[in-house]
């Protein structure tokens, strides 16, 4: 029961966002989505290429977890932000700063929605049954679930942020928006390991701390 309501509560959450998404930003592209000093962009060729990064940092993400790299968390964890900070200087050159910074949070929501649809609830459910049968249930599928469990952990607060970012235009209409994003995507992470670690009963202060000064960091690069 509690797994059957952890899958709709992410699945629902990323519908209704998807809905917004086109309704808003998709169907309202003119106003909302382009923005002609940085792209001339015709509305479906923006829609488009937003497409193409929703899907395509969903597949880019699957193969690297399933690569050699994803066996090494710290590499790993090194070349997804790297990754990140080029998705949100990518999006940045395209759209306007408001269609930048959710289609930023949006690749993220769809790839945490496809770690659970694709690998955490069918992998759950392949242990179940095994167990169900007597079996030993194949450890693989237990790895790779907290794998992508952990990487969701990480991404929730930047996600967060994003959705409630068109609150806040000094961060997306400033000169380097994209810097500012990967600025509190990355306190937003760190924030979460401290979380982690703390579950743990083994919270060092320093992820804090950095998360802190970071966002410090981007409030004075901010100011006017």
């Amino acid at each position: 029961e509690t797994l059957h309501w952890f899958k709709w509560e992410a699945y629902t959450t990323w519908i209704s966002g998807m809905f917004l998404l086109m309704l808003v930003y998709w169907y309202g592209a003119d106003v909302y989505l382009v923005d002609r000093t940085v792209a001339d962009l015709s509305p479906v060729k923006a829609v488009s290429i937003a497409v193409a990064f929703l899907a395509g940092g969903w597949v880019v993400y699957d193969i690297l977890c399933r690569s050699p790299l994803g066996r090494h968390e710290g590499a790993f964890a090194f070349v997804l932000f790297l990754l990140t900070a080029i998705l949100a200087w990518a999006l940045t050159q395209l759209y306007s700063g408001r269609g930048a910074y959710i289609h930023f949070g949006a690749v993220l929501g769809t790839i945490m929605v496809a770690n659970v649809f694709f690998v955490i609830i069918p992998g759950q459910r392949r242990m179940v049954d095994a167990y169900g049968r007597g079996e030993e249930p194949n450890a693989d599928d237990g790895i790779r679930a907290k794998q992508r469990s952990v990487h969701n952990t990480y991404f929730t607060l930047p996600v967060l942020f994003v959705m409630t970012s068109n609150h806040y235009a000094m961060t997306y209409s400033h000169d380097y928006s994209w810097l500012i994003l990967v600025a509190f995507t990355l306190a937003g992470a760190l924030i979460r390991i401290y979380f982690v670690a703390r579950h743990k009963g083994r919270a060092s202060p320093i992820y804090l701390v950095v998360a802190g000064l970071i966002l410090l960091a981007a409030g004075a690069g901010m100011a006017p």
